[in-house]
């Protein structure tokens, strides 16, 4: 009974934001929605900030690419699509964070949170230098799973740290994003 109480009374603006169902992307004609991975992280998440940085949330990155039967490379796609929504997510987050700025402050940060892709910007180049162009009969579906792979992680690095300033968070519209009614 007294654990009971005190998961009642712990802090819910971690557990407050959700981002609601993956959404479904349709390539050539198949469906996909990283339902298996989003259990996943769900799950860590449920533990705080810190969930999102261990062992068994980056054991959740690929859950979904796996249960997928389609082409390896369009499964790793379909799931860098579900991380890219992540991030997406996320920084909506990091827009509102900035939008309670004072006028005139930072206008460097306002300028960086506008274009989410450029967090993954990188990530094609780096994978293409680290598989190689080998030309090996694998080197597609490597290339595709580290693109995945690094995406994913960058969602979850950006998201530690978007849910761990919730706990702090006093702003008008950061606070609403992170699920906190009392101002």
């Amino acid at each position: 009974m007294k654990w009971l109480a005190v998961f009642l009374l712990m802090p819910v603006a971690g557990f407050a934001q959700s981002f609601g169902a993956p959404p479904e992307v349709e390539i050539g004609g198949a469906t996909f929605a990283a339902t298996d991975t989003d259990a996943c992280i769900n799950d860590q998440v449920s533990k705080g900030p810190g969930g999102l940085v261990t062992r068994a949330s980056r054991g959740c990155i690929g859950y979904s690419a796996r249960a997928c039967t389609a082409d390896p490379v369009a499964c790793f796609g379909f799931e860098q699509a579900y991380w890219d929504w992540r991030i997406a997510n996320n920084y909506k987050g990091l827009q509102a964070w900035v939008a309670d700025l004072d006028e005139g402050e930072n206008n460097d940060l306002r300028a960086s949170v506008a274009n989410p892709a450029a967090a993954t910007a990188n990530v094609a180049l780096e994978c293409a230098l680290r598989i190689g162009q080998t030309g090996s009969a694998t080197a597609e579906v490597d290339k595709a799973a580290c693109e995945m792979r690094e995406t994913a992680l960058i969602a979850l690095e950006l998201e530690f740290t978007v849910r761990q300033a919730c706990e702090a968070a006093r702003g008008e519209a950061f606070a609403q994003f992170c699920g906190k009614t009392d101002r």
